[in-house]
């Protein structure tokens, strides 16, 4: 937003924490002007995470010309796999494991059906980036798109008879802080950015945390900054189709 970017944060969760405070924000419940949810995805106020594909074109196109000119990002915060709620997170199509645990007190239910539950909110996560992915590559005409997807924590399903993810980080297991992360480049992008996938795809066991987040983005976006730390931007030893 500083650097003169379209910013838009799209909340599919119980708000940011402060994180969106300063940037233009949309709760992905109300969808935008010209366009509707389909039906069942917003039941009892709460949405499925498909809901943030909903108008992404009407949104996109409200965001300020000069700024668009410049750059995009589009933040799509999910309701993701939180618990103890799993089943509520993905529809009737996405539940290939079943039974699954309908209950909030996870541990009255079996081992089995908390795991099921929470694997159908990763179908559901998975449908979702497939659709994120689809519409951005539609965009290719004027942008050059990419996407960065990271989950913040982990969730306990019952290891050691531990749930969700309330630990304090010293004590928590790893099913509480072992987090994915992708990053989508296509040929066009990979050939604007600079930045070498096969390179990237070298790097892919690295350990990694949630502090190259920032330095990444501000990287991948070309935004020049004094607070930019190379070394914790992931695609910098990357670029222009060399490690250095």
């Amino acid at each position: 937003q500083h650097a003169g970017l379209a910013v838009l944060w799209i909340d599919n969760q119980a708000g940011c924490k402060g994180l969106c405070s300063r940037v233009p924000r949309v709760d992905a419940a109300q969808a935008p002007p010209g366009s509707a949810h389909a039906p069942g995805l917003c039941v009892e106020g709460e949405c499925l995470d498909e809901v943030l594909l909903t108008g992404l074109d009407q949104r996109l196109a409200a965001l300020p010309e000069e700024r668009r000119r410049r750059g995009v990002v589009l933040v799509m915060h999910q309701m993701g796999s939180h618990g103890p709620a799993y089943y509520r997170r993905s529809p009737a199509a996405d539940k290939r494991f079943l039974p699954e645990c309908t209950s909030h007190a996870l541990q009255d239910c079996e081992l089995s059906t908390v795991v099921n539950a929470y694997d159908n909110t990763l179908v559901h996560t998975d449908r979702v980036l497939a659709g994120s992915v689809a519409w951005l590559a539609r965009q290719s005409a004027n942008f050059d798109p990419m996407l960065l997807y990271v989950s913040d924590h982990g969730e306990s399903l019952g290891e050691n008879r531990m749930y969700l993810h309330g630990m304090p980080y010293a004590l928590a297991p790893r099913e509480q802080t072992h987090v994915p992360m992708l990053l989508w480049l296509p040929p066009q992008s990979e050939a604007a950015s600079g930045v070498s996938r096969a390179c990237l795809q070298q790097q892919r066991h690295r350990s990694l945390s949630h502090d190259e987040l920032f330095h990444t983005v501000l990287g991948l976006m070309g935004v020049s900054s004094g607070v930019l730390d190379p070394s914790r931007d992931l695609s910098s030893e990357c670029r222009n189709g060399l490690k250095r």
